[in-house]
């Protein structure tokens, strides 16, 4: 029996089609029609001449880069918040969707769950603001609480010993909720009578967490890493660019705010894009590493 032409097949699934046609739109959109752009990495950009009229430049703005005497601190200090992020931050979701659904008291369980979301919605200028307002040594309510056990004033921000902290710190407590939600997912797609045989077996909680729930959700924590670990290279350029300051500026100068800062503060548009095209090339080298490698060791993969 022959497969029926593809056409034929879209057509008999059309209705699924559509409900993947505005997603497939806003791709196309944002994600493949500006990579015509990308040629702005190898030319002299200017706007007289725009995209095709700009004279050829070649390796010239990866060199300036790479030259650049603080590219190293840059590169480095990129890829230490990454990791801490991903290392730290990517299993928090996962403990918190895990305990969620070990609630029992529905009402409380909603009412962690609308708290843990909110913070995602609030943006990081929110974020950071009310940060400077709790933490600064000038009458912030933690300086003020510390002080009340006979602990001297902390400069909390901008300050290098608690600048992984806060940065880490904040980024789980903003995403944590938001990025719990497929995990929450995963675990009610579970068949219940899993827990039910794990219960005859004589199993407990924390035995049926790990026996069940977490086998359960195994499958979407790879794929999430996988698609995490491409990211190692982008460390978050609203979060850097509010909390590092010239005292951190040793360890807190990402890629992402030099791509931004060099592009539009300074007008570099070609060098900018050259560095911007170094990130995204390191990242797809990432994820289909981490893509190999996971199909081979959990038979997993995004392709």
């Amino acid at each position: 029996m022959t497969a029926s032409p593809l056409w034929k097949r879209i057509w008999k699934h059309k209705v699924f089609y559509l409900f993947m046609l505005p997603g497939i739109i806003w791709f196309f959109i944002f994600s493949y029609v500006p990579l015509y752009g990308v040629q702005v990495a190898f030319r002299d950009f200017n706007f007289t001449g725009g995209f095709t009229g700009s004279p050829w430049a070649g390796l010239k703005y990866f060199n300036q880069f790479f030259d650049y005497y603080q590219s190293a601190d840059i590169i480095r200090n990129t890829i230490i918040i990454s990791l801490l992020k991903l290392i730290i931050g990517f299993p928090m979701p996962i403990i918190l969707a895990i305990l969620l659904n070990e609630v029992r008291m529905v009402k409380f369980k909603k009412t962690v769950q609308t708290l843990s979301y909110l913070p995602y919605f609030v943006s990081w200028i929110v974020v950071v603001t009310l940060m400077q307002r709790l933490l600064t040594p000038y009458g912030g309510p933690v300086n003020d609480l510390l002080g009340g056990f006979g602990i001297e004033p902390i400069q909390f921000l901008n300050n290098t010993s608690w600048f992984y902290q806060i940065i880490i710190g904040s980024d789980i407590w903003k995403n944590i909720g938001w990025n719990s939600i497929i995990y929450m997912a995963a675990i009610a797609g579970i068949d219940q009578q899993l827990y039910e045989a794990a219960k005859i077996d004589g199993a407990g909680r924390f035995r049926q967490i790990w026996h069940v729930t977490m086998p359960g959700i195994r499958n979407i924590a790879v794929i999430l890493f996988i698609l995490s670990a491409g990211s190692l290279m982008s460390a978050g350029y609203e979060q850097l660019l509010l909390l590092n300051g010239p005292a951190t500026a040793a360890i807190g100068s990402v890629l992402d705010v030099h791509v931004i800062t060099s592009g539009i503060s300074q007008g570099r548009l070609s060098y900018a894009a050259a560095v911007g095209l170094f990130q995204s090339l390191i990242a797809l080298i990432l994820i289909v590493t981490v893509n190999r490698i996971a199909r081979k060791v959990s038979d997993v993969s995004l392709f």
